[in-house]
């Protein structure tokens, strides 16, 4: 340190070279400084999420940020690409391309490697030529144009093209639909065309008819004459819609107004519940709820209540994260991302400013190279790779809307993708496979199940069982009882339930109808780790091993049950109302499934990496024990001892035996309390938090006894200031000790 002495001593230019010097050493510290925050601070790798943030389209554009910023988020909590975090750089389109087309200029100038976006076919249209001409990858996971991927090197889809949906939409309606007559109605744009041209090609032409639309969003007049004829075609049909969102609601109100009532399918751009908003300020809307979305189905790529257990976690996290659910919106955008960035993991990027050209050349290559089984990425539906056309061909779901929901149809078709390993020929005698040329599906039943607990009987946390009383309800279509064929694994009486004896069996609304009562014990794994503060998951488990899940599946029967939401419930009713040490939290229903990866031997499936999949259905009851009735029944004894501990600091010195057998006899006595209560959780091989509060109290009776020690031993040595030093520090670390213990306690598990 240059002290002013120091510098009083030197000279005036030695003392200005002491101060630069100092000056010069501080700048180099900070320089120093600043090169390792960078370096432990990398810069992060840009992607533009170009996409709708205000205009008609904001809340898809909000749902896809969301999922976007999910998968991201998951990325960059596991050490982002190599390292460095991954971010998003915001792009509004506004619903309008011509915005699309200027941002995408801004896009191209931008440090970004890629682009995630857009929604709109519209906007990726206009924004799919900058993005080319600046070699930058794009890739949407809703935009679903045939012309937006053909050609164009650089945009990739995280979807199937228009006309494979349209495609798909038709083998649907020919495989399990009995209405073979169809009549079609389009939009002039590139979007409806595609979508006109893959359903002609897979539907009879003898049973379609097709009218071309001349429309614009909002703009009925034009439509007149086409929806006249439409309407007015004779004999019952299907009204199949070929259009993008933006017109889906307009072509809808224009048929229900001409008074067709049947069945209309429109395409995936109206398959999400907030869809329905289109409607609800219409004035037959409010005379007559459903006048519009009665018979009113959408085409999906993802429908929740039908998918499998990746799908379920992703929407209960998205549901975390913004208060609502997901649709297929979400599943689309969420997958688009993985994909992106399991590229970027694949591109090495070296993300400079020197690099940027490379860097994108690099990251369109990696994506292209996703392009088999071998190569995919997981996505919310299955393995997720791209065709030679850059999209990801695969079958729609179909879903209808039933008092404002949106719920999976009672039959779906599911691709085969590899066929080999299994016998074609035998399961399309079983009925359970169809076929279209070299396209091949399995028949999927969805069940619509509901499980509605009775009565919750007994909770036995020692032998790891409860007992409890419910109804389990099926509707299904099909002709067989393959479907009801269940098993409970953790029922203990196997004869509590025969799938083969239903309390009740008949048909409802044209579905099959099963209603088991079912009574018995169930095992259980309880979680102890926070017992007597802990919250229990009871599961009540069915799956179906008789049947793989390409065949049925099970949904929560969302209006049976009468949920308040997706899956859950909040309602307490009597069913827990036997249970003195608990309260009800709540009822939950999931989508379950048990996965084999095993071969069976068949050597054609040994390179495949595909899996069998047996569907299951989960109800899960929620309860928290009362912990403040347990802790009275259970540690009064313990609170009483404590105070006695306590009250032998204050003993005077003639009672100095006594304040050492007494913290003995507590130490016995609360050892044999801690036994009782440790015979009531069984064999558990871990610390319970019961537990750490008798070893809390173990060391404040061993403190007791050492300060009763050392005040006999200070008093023998004539020190009697210090004695009541040791005995006032006692009383104050004994009654510290016990509220720090108790404090802590209240702020771990008061909620």
């Amino acid at each position: 340190m240059v002290t002013p002495q120091i510098l009083s001593f030197l000279g005036p230019k030695s003392r200005s070279g002491v101060i630069a010097a100092g000056v010069l050493g501080a700048v180099l510290l900070l320089l120093a400084a600043w090169i390792v925050h960078v370096w432990s601070h990398p810069s992060p790798i840009r992607i533009a999420f170009a996409n709708s943030l205000t205009g008609p389209s904001a809340p898809a554009g909000t749902e896809s940020l969301i999922a976007m910023q999910l998968a991201i988020d998951e990325a960059n909590a596991k050490g982002g690409v190599n390292g460095r975090p991954i971010e998003l750089v915001l792009f509004d389109d506004a619903s309008d391309p011509a915005v699309a087309r200027a941002n995408a200029q801004a896009i191209a100038d931008s440090p970004c490697v890629a682009v995630l976006g857009h929604y709109l076919s519209s906007a990726s249209l206009a924004a799919a030529p900058a993005y080319k001409d600046a070699r930058i990858p794009a890739l949407t996971g809703g935009a679903a144009a045939d012309d937006l991927t053909s050609g164009n090197e650089y945009y990739f889809r995280a979807l199937s093209p228009i006309s494979a949906q349209a495609r798909s939409v038709a083998e649907h309606l020919r495989a399990v639909m009995n209405e073979p007559k169809v009549r079609l109605v389009h939009t002039p744009d590139s979007y409806g065309k595609s979508f006109a041209r893959g359903f002609a090609a897979a539907y009879p032409a003898e049973q379609l008819r097709v009218f071309g639309l001349d429309a614009a969003p909002g703009r009925i007049g034009p439509m007149d004459e086409a929806l006249d004829a439409a309407a007015q075609e004779p004999g019952p049909g299907i009204i199949v819609i070929g259009a993008a969102a933006d017109y889906i609601a307009d072509i809808v109100k224009a048929l229900r107004r001409r008074g067709i009532k049947g069945t209309i399918i429109t395409t995936q751009g109206a398959a999400r519940e907030s869809y329905l908003k289109n409607f609800v300020d219409e004035p037959e809307e409010k005379t007559r709820p459903g006048f519009f979305s009665e018979n009113l189905y959408a085409a999906s790529s993802l429908i929740f209540d039908s998918a499998g257990v990746a799908a379920q976690v992703f929407a209960a996290d998205y549901n975390a994260k913004a208060g609502t659910s997901p649709s297929w919106v979400g599943g689309g955008a969420y997958d688009a991302a993985r994909l992106m960035i399991d590229a970027l993991k694949r591109a090495a990027v070296q993300n400079r400013s020197d690099s940027k050209v490379v860097d994108r050349d690099r990251v369109r290559v990696a994506l292209a190279a996703i392009d088999s089984p071998k190569s995919a990425v997981v996505g919310l539906t299955g393995r997720l790779y791209f065709s030679a056309n850059r999209d990801i061909p695969r079958p729609i779901r179909l879903g209808f809307f039933h008092y404002g929901r949106f719920v999976t149809a009672p039959l779906q078709l599911v691709r085969i993708d590899q066929p080999y390993g299994i016998d074609l020929a035998a399961e399309r005698d079983k009925g359970h496979v169809i076929s279209f040329g070299n396209r091949h599906y399995w028949i999927q039943h969805v069940v619509y199940t509901g499980i509605d607990i009775v009565r919750l009987n007994r909770i036995d946390v020692k032998q790891g069982t409860f007992n409890v009383d419910f109804y389990l309800w099926m509707r299904f279509a099909g002709s067989d009882d393959g479907q009801a064929q269940v098993q409970f694994p953790a029922l203990l009486d196997s004869g509590a339930f025969d799938p083969a004896r239903p309390l009740q069996i008949g048909q409802e609304d044209g579905l099959n109808y099963r209603l088991y009562r079912i009574n018995g014990d169930f095992k259980a794994r309880y979680e102890l780790h926070n017992y007597p503060f802990d919250t229990q998951q009871l599961l009540v488990h069915f799956r179906n091993t008789q049947q793989r899940q390409e065949l049925v599946t099970y949904v929560t029967d969302r209006f049976g049950l009468r949920l308040a939401d997706e899956r859950s419930s909040l309602v307490e009713d009597g069913a827990y109302s036997g249970l003195e040490l608990w309260r009800f939290q709540r009822l939950g229903y999931f989508v379950d499934s048990l996965s084999s990866g095993s071969t069976l031997g068949k050597a054609a499936l040994f390179d495949s990496g595909l899996k069998t999949e047996f569907a299951g259905f989960d109800t899960v009851i929620v309860l928290r024990r009362s912990s403040a009735v347990f802790i009275l029944k259970n540690l009064l004894p313990l609170f009483l001892l404590a105070l006695v501990v306590f009250a032998t600091l204050f003993f005077p010195e003639t009672l100095f035996r006594e304040r050492v057998t007494i913290p003995v006899t507590a130490i016995l006595t609360s050892a044999v309390l801690l036994l009782a209560v440790d015979n009531q959780l069984g064999d558990v091989g871990y610390t319970v938090a019961i537990e750490k509060i008798f070893y809390v109290f173990f060391a404040l009776c061993l403190m007791t006894m050492l300060s009763g020690f050392s005040h006999e031993r200070l008093r023998h040595a004539g020190r009697k200031r210090l004695c009541a030093v040791v005995d006032r520090t006692a009383q104050v670390v004994y009654v510290g000790t016990a509220l720090a213990a108790t404090a802590l306690f209240w702020w771990r598990y008061a909620q």
